[in-house]
């Protein structure tokens, strides 16, 4: 959703005068490739494929899941095999051909995932190489080996050491044009494209999302469902909308990305107030400058839970784009129905699964049958703050983690009168590399401080301290502020306030 006009000229002359990074010792190479430039036109031939040589290993005559070995997008299939990449048409029957490939990815490359027109490799040490253009013809593909700010010409990055499974996603303006927010309305998304390696690490417990135009860094992070409760065993991401499901079956989805979030308050306005109603934004510019269209409602979409499969199912998850708007996805699960073997699918938004049959044999391992979403073993996160303010009254934030928001922030006056504030933070958009999770490093957020709707509509009859406190946030039921967190002290601006841990 980010703008093109200015930022992707400001990248191509990036690209064409910037000295090349120096190249990893490992890789030997650095690729300088088109992603992250303005689009070409798209060829619709299948030029240049006749020129690939023909496969020498055993292949699928088609792929049905978008996994880290084998992947598609609504024109090609892609597979990697003993360090190499395959491909081959996904719309009509022919031989798999091999991708040639540099030297410093031949041989090296242990898994590939392919969205919209770019196609991620991972080559045997966790490094990212990017393929360009991939709804085109191939000899319009090309690699990359830049990843990070400024602008997607950063030198590179890498999986995360502990990631258990992984999925590029890629929300575009030529395949999704839309996406809709938690008020119902439709928000374009933009002249560029949202594109992510979502990586889910901490023996499913945490989600990371690493975005090309942000720091080379693995700290940006998306929750589990059940407020982090919940241990994923497999994720799948499609167009900024994930899937993942735990050891029981239990399936979620959820649509989020760096701009969904609220992050990307340079181009994009958002807000907590309700936007039901408002008119919706026409343009990339209109979303950005226009107060009377509707802004993007926050917070941003949570977790939903989708039906349980009706049939026995395996950690084999995928889901893909099938149209036009956020809400075109498909899901699959690899599974079994009366005895026979193949897929279970449902569109995003359905009620209901329909089996599949394929007569191949399952490669997932199976899923439990009883449903037990939320995992007692996981512990809440041990980053408790409480202080006092210079008016004298205490405030405690309880169990803070920078993937879950909002936070209670309760309050307690001299008097003994409570009152429960909602703290909303949003990972603030940074250029400089960050630690993970909470350190001695300071971590920014974009914090929006919100007094309950039932406190206003009662203010007259509230307590005094209570009427003082709101009259310092402007009698206004949500207050911008900034938020920095260390391992040691949590400081809201807005009120003035510094808690210790």
């Amino acid at each position: 959703m980010r703008a093109r006009g200015a930022l992707t000229l400001l990248t191509g002359l990036l690209l064409a005068t910037a000295p090349l990074p120096p190249a990893g010792a490992d890789t030997g190479c650095t690729l300088l490739g088109t992603v992250g430039t303005p689009e070409i036109g798209v060829d619709s031939s299948s030029a240049g494929l006749e020129t690939m040589p023909g496969a020498t290993v055993d292949l699928p005559a088609r792929i049905d899941f978008r996994t880290t070995t084998e992947s598609f997008n609504r024109r090609w299939f892609f597979a990697t095999r003993y360090g190499r990449i395959y491909v081959k048409a996904a719309a009509t029957p022919g031989d798999w051909r091999e991708l040639p490939l540099p030297d410093c990815m031949t041989g090296r490359i242990r898994g590939v995932s392919a969205d919209d027109d770019e196609v991620m490799a991972i080559d045997r040490d966790g490094r990212f190489f990017t393929l360009d253009h991939a709804l085109s013809a191939p000899r319009d593909w090309n690699w990359s080996t830049r990843y990070g700010t400024p602008l997607w010409t950063g030198p590179g990055n890498q999986l995360p050491s502990d990631t258990l499974d992984w999925s590029w996603s890629v929300l575009s303006p030529t395949e999704d044009h839309v996406w809709r927010d938690t008020a119902g309305n439709d928000h374009p998304v933009g002249g560029a494209k949202v594109s992510h390696v979502f990586a889910l690490t901490d023996d499913g417990t945490r989600i990371r999302y690493i975005d090309p135009w942000l720091p080379v860094d693995h700290s940006y992070e998306m929750s589990t469902p059940e407020n982090g409760r919940f241990r994923a065993v497999a994720l799948s991401t499609s167009g900024s909308t994930s899937l993942v499901v735990n050891r029981s079956g239990d399936l979620y989805t959820r649509l989020f990305d760096f701009d969904i979030s609220g992050a990307d308050k340079v181009f994009f306005r958002y807000a907590y107030a309700d936007q039901r109603g408002l008119p919706e934004a026409a343009d990339m510019l209109s979303e950005r400058v226009d107060a009377s269209t509707a802004a993007i409602q926050l917070p941003a979409p949570g977790w939903i839970r989708q039906p349980r499969v009706p049939g026995t199912i395996t950690d084999r998850i995928s889901i893909h784009k099938t149209g036009i708007g956020s809400d075109a996805r498909e899901l699959r699960a690899e599974g079994v129905d009366a005895g026979h073997t193949g897929y279970w699918a449902k569109q995003l938004d359905a009620a209901n699964w329909t089996f599949v049959p394929t007569g191949r044999p399952l490669t997932g391992t199976p899923l439990t049958g009883t449903s037990n979403p939320i995992d007692p073993s996981i512990p809440l996160s041990p980053y408790s703050y409480t202080g006092h303010s210079a008016t004298g009254w205490s405030a405690t934030v309880e169990h803070f983690d920078v993937a879950n928001t909002p936070t209670p922030l309760r309050v307690r006056f001299a008097d003994g009168t409570r009152l429960d504030l909602v703290l909303h933070t949003v990972d603030a958009l940074r250029q400089t590399p960050q630690l993970p999770g909470i350190s001695t490093q300071p971590r920014s957020f974009d914090g929006t401080l919100e007094i309950p709707r039932e406190i206003l509509d009662t203010l007259s009859t509230q307590p005094t301290p209570v009427r003082e406190l709101v009259a310092t946030l402007s009698g206004a039921r949500f207050t911008d502020t900034p938020v920095v967190v260390t391992d040691t002290e949590f400081r809201i601006a807005a009120v003035d306030l510094t808690l210790h841990r």
